[in-house]
């Protein structure tokens, strides 16, 4: 763990951040106490701050680390404290050793417009490679779609919700540009917002709600507000940016299999009209 990261954990478990609960020297004892170790307090026990991070020095990259780190903020729920955006922050210096705090519980339910969570907590896991680079999406077809969809699926197995709202997001972007490209509609290969990129390729597949048959209009049209969605979920709930709310389990999920249904479909019109127009290069295909 970096020297950065270290002294934000300091922080956070000396509760000197003000972002968790104040410890006193004895409670600090205590807390490392609990991983094995043996110290009292009493005279000449050093500064807080100094204390806590002797024991961090000594416990760096030992695996009793993640459970020091999951340890410190247990404090989900506690009032005055917000113990999901204080990961959220720590996450953005502990990223850098190739790890991330997620959440997870061992099950729950909504209540209302109120989640109940059973035995919330955070746990330490290895950032894995990104679900999906720039090349890892290198043909357009419902299998590639589906298996960026899986990998999504693993990030939500372990508890990563904003993260699989993030590759949610990716592919639906990736998707997009690589059906612009093969289409030969002009964007721009910056363009990072799925809502300009969509509205791009809608004449490219006759995807206009306008020029579509009545039963087909209010389906097709949908998709506009769900990449409208998609896109503000992403910009609120993922990793992409500053979090302004921290995703559950059942949003994540919501956000995967919204942008494989939206994938999917963009996929199988991209294939009828490459087959309408082999069939019949002078015809105008419909959606």
């Amino acid at each position: 763990m970096t020297t950065k990261a270290l002294e934000h954990l300091t922080g956070i478990i000396t509760g000197d951040s003000h972002k968790s609960q104040y410890r006193s020297g004895p409670q600090l004892v205590g807390f490392f106490n609990d991983f094995g170790e043996g110290d009292l307090y009493g005279q000449g026990f050093p500064s807080r701050a100094q204390f806590a991070r002797g024991k961090l020095d000594k416990f760096n990259g030992t695996d009793t680390m993640k459970r020091i780190v999951s340890a410190a903020f247990d404090f989900i729920g506690e009032d005055g404290f917000n113990a999901e955006d204080a990961a959220y922050q720590f996450n953005r210096v502990l990223s850098r050793d190739g790890f991330r705090l997620v959440m997870k519980d061992d099950y729950g339910w909504m209540e209302g417009d109120r989640e109940v969570r059973i035995n919330p907590r955070f746990e330490v896991i290895p950032l894995g490679p990104a679900v999906l680079a720039p090349t890892s999406l290198v043909a357009i077809s419902y299998e590639a779609v589906t298996e960026q969809v899986r990998k999504a699926n693993q990030k939500i197995e372990s508890g990563d919700y904003s993260g699989a709202i993030t590759n949610a997001y990716t592919l639906v972007e990736h998707l997009l540009k690589l059906l612009l490209t093969e289409t030969a509609t002009a964007f721009k290969e910056t363009e990072g917002d799925i809502r300009a990129l969509y509205k791009a390729l809608q004449p490219s597949l006759n995807l206009d709600p306008a020029k579509l048959e009545e039963p087909l209009k209010p389906i097709v049209g949908g998709f506009q507000s769900l990449i409208g969605g998609l896109y503000e979920m992403a910009n609120k709930g993922s990793d992409r940016h500053a979090r302004r709310f921290n995703p559950a389990r059942h949003h994540a999920k919501l956000a995967v299999n919204a942008a494989f249904a939206l994938c999917d479909f963009l996929v199988e019109s991209r294939d009828y009209q490459k087959a309408r127009a082999a069939s019949a290069p002078n015809k105008e295909a419909a959606a």
